[in-house]
This record gives structure tokens, C-alpha cells and sequence, in this order.
């Protein structure tokens, strides 16, 4: 199964690599595979201070931790993706939160479940129709446990 994981998980799975989130993404190989589009990594850099806050995690650690779980995650430039439906994402979440577009535009092109934690989107795109979302508990379902 693949699934396009949003920011918000990967972040919390670096603040408790030990954590739920941390062992899904560690340890899902060959029952889930995770895709993102390459924002991620930009996301996660602007929001370095507060991981490092939250988590009290050096940065080396975080570094260490982001290594092991980007092993796991297919990076995908959104450049790659059709220009109708980069659009037709954004469209879709303007009102929402625009930074979400690349991962629902992903979503949209690999047809594949957004994993979120974002209950803003996981809202928003529901009072629109959009019922592709998945969340942790979910997952755990899907892969057994």
C-alpha cells in the first residue's frame, strides 16, 4: 500500500522516535510504502527550532533520526506532477492551508491516502467531499496492528 505522509507526522515522529509514529515509519517495510513530496524536508528545516524545542533532541540527533526515517519515505519533486493537478490541490486547500497543497496534490496523483494528523485539513477537505485522508490509527489497522 502506498501512502503520502504528511509533515505533521514525520515532525511528531522526531519529537518521540521511540513513539507510535516513529515505529511506523521505521518499521512498515513491505507493508507500507510512504511517499512525500520534497517540501517535506524544507518544512521540517523551517520548523527546526521548535523540534529542537519540543523534542530536546540535539541536532545531531534530530539529523540522525530524519536520516533513518527519509530511508523510509520516496521523496517526490512536485515539478513532476501535472500542472492541472498541482492546481486543482490548491484550489482545494487556499482556504485550508496552502503549504498542505503539494502533499494533497501528491495524493491526488499517486491515488494514494494522505496520512495526517492536521484536523484543520482533515476538516476542511471533509466539508469538501474528500474522504482519501487516513489517520494514525488507521495506519496501525491497515498494517496488522
Amino acid at each position: 500500500m502506498i501512502l503520502v505522509v504528511d509533515t505533521n507526522i514525520v515532525f511528531s515522529a522526531l519529537v518521540h522516535p521511540s513513539g507510535t509514529l516513529g515505529e511506523i515509519l521505521l518499521n512498515s517495510h513491505g507493508f507500507i510504502q510512504f511517499c512525500a513530496p520534497e517540501s517535506l524536508a524544507d518544512e521540517l528545516h523551517r520548523h527546526r527550532q521548535k523540534l529542537r524545542a519540543v523534542s530536546k533532541l540535539s541536532d545531531e540527533e534530530i539529523a540522525f533520526f530524519e536520516r533513518l526515517i527519509y530511508a523510509n519515505i520516496e521523496l517526490i519533486s512536485i515539478k513532476t506532477l501535472p500542472l492541472q493537478t498541482r492546481q486543482n490541490a490548491y484550489q482545494l486547500v487556499a482556504d485550508i492551508d496552502a503549504f498542505d497543497a503539494p502533499f494533497v496534490a501528491l495524493s491526488m496523483h499517486l491515488k494514494a491516502p494522505l496520512w495526517t494528523g492536521d484536523k484543520r485539513l482533515i476538516n476542511g477537505l471533509a466539508t469538501k467531499g474528500i474522504d482519501w485522508l487516513i489517520d494514525t490509527q488507521r495506519v496501525q489497522q491497515l498494517r496488522g496492528g
